[in-house]
């Protein structure tokens, strides 16, 4: 029978499921950065840190181990937003980076959530954030060689079992999240930049292109999540393509206060070079995914709908706030 963390529970109980989940982070993050990782013991006042890269005299990565396997409700993401926050205000340290590291693979409502929230934390905060899963982990200790150390031959048959069948969720949730998409909250996104811009620019269809950039989202999340270094590469050439096509359209079809035109003449040409200009072996990249990669652009500050977008767009939120 296939299982997923759940089965660790099952075996070992809590305590010796969560140990054994803190111990693939720890062997994962002490392979790839040697002395530079430190997992830090728990103890009244520990800062909120789990695993560190670096030391205090400096920034440093800081990586959350949460272990919930039965996903994210409203308790897991007050958990989530309370240790971000710890690590945020500290006076004792600063954050470089902070990465979440979760059992469990997320629904598609779920990851929205994250999306949503994590983006908004990035813009507030200036601090690079990612999210590993369960099964990724695992991928990348076999990737770096370090999985038939760390574990017993009872272990790794679990964590191999555990592996396969999180890989198979994860292909479907990837696959079925075109067909999924009026399961996605759109209204979450309403207060993200990109969509204030499409707003700006008088688009019709918002509600596609905010499941556009889920899908982005979605994709990117798999991918990177890997640890492939290669594949991330895939991914920023992937990225740099799509802004060329836009700036091309730019540069003809800007307008002043309509940005209908430029952006349909944009998702066209995605289209059109789906197949080919913009084919990938990163099979997490539908079509969708890539129309999406606008709005990821467009939420980074790097592409907009309107001639002088960035000027319009913060007369447009000024506006906007007068009004409220």
């Amino acid at each position: 029978m296939e299982r997923d963390f759940r089965y660790l529970r099952e075996k070992h109980g809590d305590a010796g499921a969560r140990d054994i989940f803190e111990k693939i982070c720890s062997q994962l993050l002490s392979a790839k950065f040697g002395d530079e990782a430190h997992n830090l013991k728990p103890s009244q006042g520990d800062l909120g840190l789990d695993i560190v890269v670096g030391d205090f005299s400096a920034p440093m990565d800081v990586y959350q181990c949460k272990y919930f396997v039965d996903g994210i409700g409203s308790s897991q993401k007050q958990q989530i937003k309370h240790s971000f926050d710890r690590v945020i205000t500290s006076t004792d340290f600063k954050a470089k980076s902070w990465t979440l590291c979760l059992p469990c693979e997320l629904t598609i409502k779920e990851f929205q959530w994250w999306s949503e929230w994590s983006n908004q934390m990035k813009k507030l905060h200036r601090l690079p954030m990612a999210l590993c899963e369960g099964s990724n982990l695992i991928i990348q200790m076999k990737t770096i060689g370090i999985y038939n150390t760390v574990f017993d031959d009872d272990i790794r048959l679990q964590l191999d079992e555990i592996h396969k069948f999180l890989a198979a969720e994860n292909e479907r949730r990837y696959g079925e999240i075109i067909v999924m998409l009026n399961e996605i909250d759109t209204e979450q996104y309403s207060d993200m930049i990109f969509v204030r811009k499409l707003e700006n620019a008088n688009i019709s269809g918002i509600d596609g292109c905010k499941r556009d950039f889920f899908n982005a989202e979605l994709a990117e999340q798999a991918v990177k999540s890997q640890g492939d270094d290669e594949k991330t590469r895939l991914i920023a050439h992937l990225k740099a393509q799509v802004h060329s096509i836009w700036d091309t359209q730019y540069r003809r079809y800007q307008h002043d206060a309509d940005g209908n035109d430029l952006l349909t003449r944009v998702y066209q040409r995605v289209e059109d070079m789906d197949t080919t200009t913009l084919s990938t072996p990163l099979t997490q990249y539908s079509m969708f995914a890539k129309k999406g990669i606008l709005h990821q652009w467009a939420e980074e500050c790097s592409v907009g709908w309107l001639s002088d977008y960035m000027d319009k767009l913060e007369q447009y939120i000024t506006e906007a706030g007068a009004g409220a």
